[in-house]
């Protein structure tokens, strides 16, 4: 009698441990949420967009629209330009398309030279920034092709 007692004793307190333990994963491992929402990632990267722009925009407005910058984050691409825009005597602008990846920064530049109606676009070479160090010295190293051939 004394060994089902036990056995019965035995039983009702495992129940209630396990029981314990459900609630307790439940709690510390929530399910799922059922809508689709930005990951952390996503959502700093929105943010950094968000006041790139709103950086870009003032600069803007402090320089008399003679300096734009537009960013995103999730692409990993930023615009900047800056110069005289469609003046009525001259124009001089430098407009940069900058792409982000693996550490290294290429810049896509196009400059526009012009008098009154006349203006000239120059595509300039594609330009790579990527940091670099030596000796301790911490420092840019710019590619820029001086030549290049095509096959």
């Amino acid at each position: 009698m004394r060994c089902g007692g036990a056995l019965v004793v035995v039983l009702a307190m495992t129940s209630v441990a396990q029981a314990d333990d459900f609630a307790l994963y439940d709690r510390l491992w929530p399910s799922i949420p059922s809508s689709r929402q930005a990951t952390l990632g996503q959502q700093l990267q929105d943010t950094i967009t968000e006041l790139g722009n709103q950086l870009g925009y003032h600069l803007d407005q402090l320089s008399a629209e003679t300096f734009e910058m537009k960013f995103d984050a999730r692409k990993r691409k930023a615009r900047v330009k800056f110069g005289l825009f469609d003046s009525e005597y001259a124009t001089f602008s430098v407009d940069t398309l900058i792409r982000f990846k693996d550490g290294l920064a290429q810049f896509d530049a196009r400059l526009c030279v012009g008098i009154a109606d006349r203006v000239m676009h120059v595509n300039l070479p594609q330009v790579e920034m990527l940091p670099t160090e030596y000796h301790g010295e911490r420092g840019v190293q710019l590619r820029v092709p001086l030549y290049r051939r095509y096959f």
